[in-house]
Order: structure tokens, then C-alpha cells, then sequence
């Protein structure tokens, strides 16, 4: 199952997206204010005023959490939505704004419970999803680069049917050789022996 989910503002439009909706704290508000009902909504709701939050009350079934917690809306969003079954996730404004929150909706990635689900953080710009260890056949999806970020030491890394390519190259974090590759045609293949970050992304328009 498949299903979108709104943290904050994006420069994406909305209507133009197929499937069910959830919204997290004010993504929930923005989704009704742009004529999408979520399916669920999910957070504390600190980010909206009270006359807000009562629109919400008035429109959607939601079970507020207390601000002070051991985890953000968003990681209590995703770990319930792959409770609720949902094997692809699209996550719309995880990035802007804070930058503490950018980081953690990145590392999210990486939690146990969700490394193996297919979740994509998107906007205009860029879609940033985690390839699990293994060999990959991957899409060329129109944006002009795609580049493969390391996230742990010693991280072995293969490309090919890219323009930049690489046979076993050992890359590490704070690394930059593999920013900024292009596809030569509709189908790369990456081999990986660890967890890396794959973002397809093009300049600002």
C-alpha cells in the first residue's frame, strides 16, 4: 500500500498527487485548507493556533500527543503508517525550515523499523530515499544528477551505465566523488555493501 505524507509547506502541488493522504501537526492543516481530507493526521499540534486546531477537530478524528516526548511527529507518523500496513510512503516539506528537523527526517531513514520500507523524501528538487546493502537497478526518474551519499565507514561502492563510473570504489563520509553523477540512459545499476543515501536532484528552477 502507498500513501502521501504532508510535514509543512512544499513547493510541490498537491492536487496533483494521486493516492491517500496523512498529515503531521500543521501538514494536516494545510492538506484541508488545500481541499485534501487526510486519512489520518498525526502530532502534537504545537504549530497551529487554537481557532486552527479547532478547525481540525471539526474536520478530522485526531488523537493529540504531548509535546514533551522521546520522539518527533514525524517518526511516530511514519512507524504507525507501516503499522497500518503501508510498504511506500512519499514525505512532502521534510526538508527547509529547521535544520535539526531536515537532518533527523533524513536519518529517519535509517531506523530499524523503517530502513526496509520504501519511503522517498520529496520536493520539487529532489526525491532522497535509502538503498539498502545489495545490488540495485535504478530509474532514471528526469532530474538532471544523481548522487550517492555515504552514511558509514568503508562503504564499498559500484556504478555502472553512469556517466561517472566505479568498480568497488571505498568511500567514507565527508567524501564528495560520488555528488553529482548522470544517467546515459533509463537504467543504472549500483552495487552497495552498506546503506547509502540515494538522491536524485536538479538546480532550482
Amino acid at each position: 500500500m502507498m500513501i502521501n505524507v504532508l510535514l509543512r509547506e512544499t513547493n510541490v502541488s498537491l492536487l496533483n498527487l494521486d493516492g491517500d493522504w496523512a498529515g503531521v501537526d500543521k501538514g494536516a492543516l494545510i492538506l484541508l485548507k488545500s481541499g485534501i481530507v487526510p486519512t489520518y493526521a498525526f502530532g502534537d499540534f504545537d504549530s497551529v493556533t487554537k481557532e486552527e486546531l479547532k478547525f481540525l477537530k471539526s474536520h478530522l478524528k485526531i488523537d493529540i500527543v504531548q509535546s514533551e516526548k522521546d520522539y518527533t511527529d514525524t517518526e511516530l507518523c511514519l512507524l504507525s503508517l507501516v503499522e497500518e500496513g503501508y510498504t511506500e510512503i512519499d514525505v512532502y516539506g521534510a526538508f527547509g525550515g529547521r535544520m535539526d528537523h531536515t537532518l533527523m527526517n533524513i536519518y529517519l531513514l535509517q531506523n530499524d523499523a523503517l530502513r526496509e520500507v520504501n519511503i522517498h523524501l520529496k520536493d520539487k528538487e529532489n526525491d532522497l530515499s535509502l538503498l539498502n546493502s545489495g545490488k540495485h537497478k535504478i530509474i532514471n526518474k528526469g532530474f538532471k544528477y544523481v548522487s550517492f551519499i555515504p552514511i558509514h565507514e568503508n562503504t564499498v561502492l559500484s556504478l555502472e551505465e553512469l556517466k561517472y563510473e566505479l568498480n568497488e570504489e571505498n568511500i567514507s563520509p565527508g567524501k564528495t566523488l560520488t555528488v553529482s553523477n548522470e544517467f546515459i540512459g533509463d537504467v543504472a545499476t549500483v552495487t552497495t555493501n552498506k546503506d547509502i543515501l540515494l538522491i536524485h536532484s536538479m538546480d532550482k528552477r
